[in-house]
């Protein structure tokens, strides 16, 4: 087996899952298993949310260890799964080590434009906002509220600014955004269930439970760190909603 083609394949994984918001014990847990497949006497993972260092082993060879920082995180189920299949397949070699690497490869350079999340983004505010028990016109406005904040976050995203900006700046788009429809159209329409339902997509509900799910698993760095990023992020949509009721409160009925 080339041990530095199947070091360079979990390396990769190993990233893919931090930067698509996996827990840092699944993350350790996958990246094991296929180091293990190696037979080497060491084979050592040791994850936290902001990077991992890994190390391969043994009296026949000279020692591998790599050291990687992860500075971007988001959430994206799709690929924790790709990478998580990846590694079920390895392990039960059903694939050998090249097509573990070229297919890891693959995923780790596929990147998903952010403007194909905009429909989603308004399919999920207005469902979010009928839930919450609003009418038609309501759900009408908080899809558009969250075309808006879609729109304004992947203008942040290829700006690279920072996660505190921007999901405070998403958060006030909702908010002008929502005010002003409900100024607008005629009728009468709930504010608050709008501007609710619309910054739903934005609450850092999964951060909170992998900090949870990481601290019950003993990892209470990681924990501690998750649950601090869920509280900035929690602070910034505060914020961002807060500052855009201010700034508008002449348009509030």
């Amino acid at each position: 087996m080339d041990y530095k083609l199947l070091l360079d394949s979990v390396v990769m994984a190993g990233e893919i899952l931090l930067e698509s918001g996996a827990e840092t014990c699944r993350v350790e847990d996958t990246m094991l298993r296929m180091l293990r497949m190696s037979k080497l006497k060491t084979a050592d993972v040791l994850a936290i949310t902001t990077g991992f260092v890994v190390t391969l082993d043994d009296p026949s060879m000279d020692s591998m260890t790599v050291m990687k920082s992860v500075e971007s995180r988001a959430m994206d189920l799709r690929r924790i799964d790709a990478v998580n299949q990846l590694s079920r397949d390895f392990c039960d070699n059903r694939i050998d080590v090249d097509e573990l690497f070229h297919k890891v490869r693959e995923l780790y350079r596929e990147h998903l434009e952010p403007k194909a999340n905009l429909l989603p983004m308004m399919a999920t505010t207005s469902g979010f906002t009928l839930m919450f028990g609003a009418g038609i016109w309501e759900a009408i406005a908080a899809a558009a509220a969250g075309l808006i904040s879609g729109i304004g976050m992947w203008g942040c995203q290829r700006t690279q600014m920072h996660s505190f900006l921007k999901n405070g700046i998403s958060a006030f788009l909702v908010a002008v955004t929502a005010i002003l429809l409900c100024y607008f159209i005629p009728g009468k329409q709930d504010l608050n269930v709008i501007i609710i339902g619309s910054i739903m997509p934005l609450v850092p509900g999964v951060a909170i439970t992998n900090a949870v799910y990481d601290t019950l698993h003993g990892d209470y760095i990681s924990g501690a760190a998750r649950t601090l990023e869920a509280f900035v992020t929690a602070a910034s949509i505060a914020l961002g909603v807060g500052l855009g009721m201010v700034l508008l409160k002449g348009f509030l009925r």
